[in-house]
């Protein structure tokens, strides 16, 4: 029993840790082993600007609920083209078919074949959440985004975005 508390807490202190505090960095040539999820074409993913990255798969109840913010995420002023969702470990006909039944939105889709980015990032689970900037996690959001999740990014990052544009 204690071992199960002693657990239990851990992974609530690891799920709650400040990024800012300990930001992850990550090696650019991670990023290059994305590709877009229809066309299979590398992606060039400028972190120099904040960049957010979620990773969810079609499998997932709390992807599909979390789906619609992160559509209208991305047609916030500031945040055009800086929506990243990522298919964790989920194969391309089921990625596509979710996109299909769900929406699609002004987002970049892709795939991360070797799951590198998601190591290297530190990935849970889905649904999880980065704000990246200059390679660093500076902010990450596990489970699913909730509305008070999104006012935040709006009012925290979207302005800045669009401030560098």
């Amino acid at each position: 029993m204690k071992v199960r508390f002693v657990l239990l807490l851990f992974l609530i202190i690891s799920c709650s840790v400040d990024t800012e505090e300990s930001k992850i960095e990550i090696d650019q040539s991670i990023f290059n082993n994305l590709i877009t999820l229809e066309t299979n074409e590398s992606l060039t993913i400028d972190t120099s600007n904040y960049v957010i990255i979620n990773y969810w798969a079609s499998w997932c109840l709390e992807c599909i609920e979390e789906h619609q913010y992160l559509i209208e995420l991305s047609k916030t002023r500031g945040l055009t083209d800086k929506v990243i969702l990522v298919s964790f470990q989920d194969s391309i006909e089921n990625s596509i078919d979710f996109l299909n039944e769900y929406g699609r939105g002004d987002i970049i889709y892709a795939i991360d074949t070797e799951s590198k980015l998601a190591i290297y990032s530190g990935v849970f689970g889905v649904p999880e959440t980065h704000i990246i900037l200059n390679n660093k996690i500076v902010k990450k959001y596990i489970g699913p985004l909730s509305l008070s999740d999104l006012e935040e990014i709006i009012n925290s990052y979207s302005n800045e975005w669009y401030m560098q544009l």
